[in-house]
């Protein structure tokens, strides 16, 4: 089907949900609370056990659902809580407020999903999880720190390049195509420590939302896959704080009210969370000199401040900066044509979100935010005649405005827009002191303007059918400063066919993208235990991390859309079946996806991109597409928990031009270095007592990708390797079990200070894993005798113990 009678067709169905009611209805709503301390609970299940119609709570807990004149039984249920159930008589509106008790430390229950087990076949979208930090506490970590990003590996189409690799690949994406959001503010690096451990604090999140397949229309500008981390609300009703301290890093949270009503309740409350790394001191003690000068801390804080002026508004301030630095001593910067003795990478994230959310009455809401981020990295070379500052950044603006309107107990309808402001520095080399023989290079600065307007509509049509409909259309405005290039016609652009530049100055367009994104997801439920999803998306990326590493550095620049390089697009359709075990105990799905690539892009052999005045001689485009088929089991009650995943998944590159130069693998399908066809996970958690459990990660994965020298030449006494064919081998596999076991505190004693114990063992089988591999000849008396060996290079290549105390107060 071609895209216009796709677009038209999404028209007409838009058109089509113009819904009249038949029958009178009255409005059920209400707080969902919490018994212990009156806190609001967002994201709680609501619904009516006759009628089958639900809903979920807000960010303030309120809650409404359309209900029939009659009699009802109404189900309460939130992750952690006992279920709660009301029977109600509806003659007209009504108004409950409902409170909730926390479950202390169920033995029949270690649940993983943040939803209830049977949102695996009612929920509409395909390639969804949500994620439950309690739970995630449990699973064995390395050195003692919880890692959100990592625990995503264990969920099905999820991989990575290896350990100590920043990022992450979703369904054949590359590690720039997933949208990270921290409470609406993107992070373009998320790696603490080179890619060890990710800036995500886990005593400040809520819930995580991670789509790879059904995503909603008001996310944009990523092709992958949308990680989306909602922080903790504000809103204590007392003093406390949590905490914890581990091999590597400790943290702290606090929170308290600040302005309290006349009944109690906190109208503004704050929590600031921070944790801080002394790996650095760590190293200090090591006896091997050149271990004693590595540098490796980093630090986090995040804080959010809430006001609830009025029970209809909230107002809500969001505000994190980390930063990190590294130096390992001896290292060298060939590619910049420095040869450093010992260079310190320094990196920084700033992001504040500032939202106001007003409920005009119970089926209209909008949220209002303004967000900031920003993102620093930098070299510093402290060589006295070699001394040199390498600096690069983004920063991110945006302005949006959301709504959601429930017309009815069957139509949900989320509509907005959105404005971003990009500013890019791609780098700037200067020298660090007065005698330094470094000469100075500063690329131009890129300004970019991305909008977007969207609607998703969801519509039930009844229990056993419902879809939804959403459409984005979004614009990327490239503007000056700086230079446009051109290169002689008919010949590959290089720097020998350059023959002009035009000046554009600030503010002036310079190129212009845009497009239409349709998504589409429908169920159908063949029973109350299974269901038929299918999702169609598209999406549209136009900026992108330039690297031609395995594992981007942190230094690693950004360049937006231009005359040149275009955006990226990738049209996914994904399939699944869906059901439920044992009254909901056990969990399956198998999901099958395409995915067609366009303007994917690589690199010409042996580019240099830190300082490439001229990018685009060096990156290339072209097609590519990704398919597979995922499987994944959880069982979500009783002693023994977990989930298994297994993924087979293909992604493969075309590039090919009529030149030469501009074409890889003589112009047939190759893999990206990080395609790896086979990944398995196995993830349980056994609770051997009312306080002690103990849990395993498995996890298998096929070699990803690499280019071995086909042969080898001697030119003037030198051995130069040949490369033929792009990523035609690939590494050894992947194999590495993980245990743990936890301490929790004792409920039933009702001290100030609670302590839980986490005890593991990463990689227990000791397994060397190759990250990367590479050749080393042996000189023998006549150079036609010269052995090559070959030789793994493992990142974490033993077992590795840790220990952490968790504490609450």
């Amino acid at each position: 089907m071609k895209y216009k009678t796709l677009y038209n067709l999404l028209i007409l169905l838009f058109l089509s949900l113009s819904v009249s009611y038949a029958q009178r209805k009255y409005t059920v709503s209400g707080v969902i609370r919490q018994s212990k301390d009156n806190k609001p609970l967002p994201r709680a299940a609501i619904y009516v056990d006759e009628t089958g119609y639900g809903t979920l709570s807000d960010t303030l807990g309120r809650y409404q659902i359309l209900v029939p004149k009659g009699t009802f039984n109404l189900t309460v249920s939130y992750q952690g809580f006992f279920t709660e159930h009301q029977r109600i008589d509806i003659t007209n509106n009504l108004s409950i407020d409902i409170m909730m008790d926390e479950k202390a430390n169920d033995l029949e229950e270690v649940v993983v999903s943040a939803n209830s087990a049977s949102q695996n076949v009612k929920r509409l979208e395909t390639g969804v999880t949500n994620l439950n930090i309690r739970n995630m506490k449990k699973l064995p970590t390395l050195l003692g720190e919880l890692d959100i990003i990592k625990s995503l590996f264990s969920l099905p189409g999820v991989a990575s390049v290896g350990e100590g690799a920043s990022g992450f690949n979703v369904r054949g994406g590359n590690i720039d195509q997933n949208l990270i959001l921290m409470d609406n503010a993107p992070v373009f690096n998320a790696s603490h420590l080179m890619g060890f451990f990710s800036v995500f604090n886990p005593d400040a999140l809520r819930d995580i939302n991670f789509y790879r397949g059904g995503i909603p229309a008001q996310y944009g500008g990523r092709t992958a896959s949308v990680l989306n981390i909602n922080l903790k609300d504000a809103n204590a009703q007392k003093f406390s704080g949590q905490g914890g301290i581990g091999l590597v890093s400790s943290r702290l949270m606090l929170e308290a009210p600040i302005i309290k009503d006349k009944s109690g309740d906190a109208k503004a409350s704050f929590f600031i969370a921070s944790r801080f790394s002394y790996v650095g001191y760590l190293f200090k003690l090591l006896p091997q000199q050149n271990i004693k000068n590595t540098k490796a801390d980093f630090y986090d804080i995040t804080t959010k401040f809430e006001f609830r002026p009025t029970t209809k508004d909230k107002i809500a301030l969001t505000a994190f900066t980390g930063f990190d630095k590294f130096k390992v001593a001896g290292d060298s910067l060939a590619n910049l044509e420095v040869n450093a003795s010992s260079s310190l990478f320094n990196w920084r994230t700033t992001n504040a979100t500032a939202s106001w959310v007003h409920s005009f009455n119970s089926k209209l809401t909008s949220k209002i935010s303004g967000v900031f981020s920003r993102y620093d990295a930098n070299i510093i070379n402290p060589d006295s005649v070699l001394a040199f500052r390498l600096e690069s950044s983004i920063v991110y603006k945006n302005l949006k405005a959301d709504f959601n309107f429930l017309p009815s107990e069957k139509q949900k309808i989320d509509y907005g827009l959105s404005v971003i402001n990009y500013q890019i520095q791609p780098g700037k080399l200067s020298p660090d002191n007065s005698i330094s023989q470094i000469n100075p290079i500063t690329l131009r600065n890129e300004s970019a303007l991305e909008s977007a307007i969207y609607i998703n509509d969801e519509y039930e049509f009844n229990s056993k059918f419902s879809i939804l409909l959403g459409l984005r259309y979004s614009q990327f405005i490239n503007r000056g400063t700086g230079y446009l290039y051109n290169y002689q016609a008919n010949l590959p652009k290089s720097i020998e066919t350059l023959t002009d530049s035009v000046f554009y100055s600030k503010g002036k367009t310079t190129q212009t993208y845009g497009g239409l994104e349709p998504r589409f997801s429908a169920k159908y439920s063949l029973n109350e235990r299974s269901s038929i999803k299918i999702s169609l998306n598209r999406m549209i990326q136009y900026i992108q991390l330039i690297s031609n590493t395995t594992a981007a550095l942190p230094t690693a620049r950004w360049k937006s859309a231009d005359n040149y390089i275009k955006p990226q697009v990738a049209d996914q359709i994904s399939i699944g079946y869906f059901q439920n075990l044992k009254d909901n105990k056990i969990e399956a799905s198998i999901e099958f996806f395409y995915k067609k690539l366009t303007n994917v892009a690589d690199y010409k052999d042996g580019s240099n991109l830190i300082l490439e005045k001229f990018p685009e001689t060096a990156i290339l485009q072209g097609t590519g597409r990704a398919y597979g088929a995922e499987l994944y089991l959880k069982k979500n009650i009783g002693l023994l928990t977990g989930w298994m995943s297994y993924t087979y998944s293909q992604t493969q590159f075309l590039i090919k031009s009529k030149f030469e130069e501009e074409t890889i693998n003589n112009g047939e399908y190759f893999s990206p270095n990080y395609n790896k066809p086979h990944i398995f996970n196995l993830i349980a958690s056994y609770q051997a007592a009312k306080r002690i459990s103990f849990s395993t990660n498995f996890t298998f994965s096929t070699g990803r990708p690499i280019t071995y020298p086909a042969a080898k030449f001697y030119v003037g006494g030198l051995i130069v390797p040949y490369y033929a064919n792009r990523n035609q081998a690939n590494i050894p596999n992947y194999v590495r079990l993980d245990l743990a076991m936890n301490i929790d505190a004792n409920p039933y004693k009702n001290k100030k200070l609670k302590g839980s114990w986490n005890f593991s063992i990463y990689n227990v089988l000791n397994t060397r894993n190759a990250y990367s591999v590479f050749f080393r000849t042996q000189t023998r008396y006549a150079q036609y005798y010269n052995k090559v060996d070959i030789y793994k290079l493992s990142i974490l290549g033993s077992m590795i113990p840790s220990i952490s105390y968790n504490f609450k107060f």
